[in-house]
């Protein structure tokens, strides 16, 4: 089956088929003519040969999404976000797993480039990132999700993870907790230096600091990774910490663990925090208080993003911050052995000494 095939049963010109079957084509089509020709087309069974197409115009209308894992809740909304923008313009968005390993990132990009996608999102970008550098090599359209380079040289949608974990931190302190420990990620990963020093700075501004032993590092975002830092943080002092905010909300999930092994509850005994919002942190026992990312809203903003590249006569790179926003659940409490105990739940506001 053919497009002259679909002319003739349409009764229209060969070119006026291929404007409407062909995402991308140019041209001006009345809504009934359009719609004349894709009834005809499916009637017939035609389907576009996509190879040929690709042959022509170098552009095969898909683009790789590269992730750590997709077994992770952070990515499912991100993708459907891109998809949501790019799926109407016609393009396949192709997912590819890394299991953190940089050389099979850098392979994945490689076969990606041979197989001529149009555009490659990256969700693995660290501040200092080779696989950055070969897509640029390579003169593949890049756009980076939720984190960026350390220069900034690339395009790259991402959430304001400085702010919002100075909203959580904020409001940790308001509550009237002073002992507070802390879990975070590799510090080579921009999310991940953000959320620190979103920590870090709203502590200094009231006088506050944190002692080794209130400090504990994890590898990878995990729940298992999670609660293996939680029981060193537990193990590493004689009295425990009065809340623990954690990175993202699977190393609070494993957080959360490690603190019923050792026969605490939470609330009642130790607060906990995470950040992303995933899916069912709102129906676990306690519900998490985190920190949401709108994740759908990266993935559409990320898809515009590379349209706007495809388009673009400049490549000068930019960087959309996303907003966050704080979500008070029962895993957080006022602390009334706190030394603000004039604080009362849900302020928001800098801890007074």
């Amino acid at each position: 089956m053919k497009l002259a095939d679909v002319a003739n049963a349409s009764g229209v010109h060969y070119s006026t088929v291929s404007r409407v079957l062909r995402p991308g084509s140019k041209g001006r089509i009345s809504d009934d003519v359009a719609e004349r020709v894709r009834s005809v087309a499916r009637e017939l069974g035609y389907q576009p040969n996509s190879v040929a197409a690709s042959l022509r115009t170098q552009s095969t209308r898909s683009i790789g999404l590269i992730v750590h894992d997709m077994s992770d809740p952070v990515y499912p909304p991100i993708l459907s976000g891109i998809e949501a923008t790019l799926s109407p313009e016609g393009f396949a968005v192709l997912v590819s797993n890394t299991g953190y390993d940089i050389d099979v990132e850098i392979d994945i990009v490689n076969r990606m480039a041979s197989r001529l996608v149009d555009g490659i999102f990256l969700a693995t970008t660290r501040l200092h990132d080779p696989v950055v550098a070969r897509c640029k090599e390579l003169g593949i359209p890049l756009v980076s999700v939720l984190r960026q380079t350390e220069d900034a040289t690339s395009s790259a949608v991402v959430n304001d993870c400085y702010g919002g974990m100075t909203d959580l931190t904020n409001h940790i302190l308001g509550l009237g907790f002073r002992d507070i420990a802390v879990i975070l990620a590799p510090q080579g990963l921009s999310t991940a230096r953000e959320r620190w020093l979103g920590i870090r700075d709203t502590l200094s501004q009231v006088g506050l600091s944190l002692p080794e032993h209130r400090v504990a590092h994890v590898d990878r975002m995990s729940a298992e990774n999670g609660k293996q830092a939680a029981q060193r943080l537990l193990a590493a002092a004689p009295s425990r910490p009065e809340v623990i905010i954690c990175v993202n909300d699977l190393v609070a999930v494993g957080a959360i663990q490690a603190c019923r092994g050792a026969g605490l509850s939470v609330p009642s005994d130790i607060s906990v925090s995470g950040y992303n919002d995933i899916p069912l942190v709102d129906i676990i026992d306690p519900p998490l208080t985190t920190v949401r990312m709108n994740l759908h809203d990266i993935g559409k903003e990320a898809g515009e993003l590379m349209l706007e590249q495809f388009g673009a006569e400049s490549d000068a790179p930019k960087t959309l911050r996303i907003a966050s926003q704080l979500v008070l659940r029962a895993s957080l409490r006022y602390n009334p052995a706190g030394k603000n105990r004039n604080a009362r739940p849900g302020t928001l506001g800098p801890y007074t000494p």
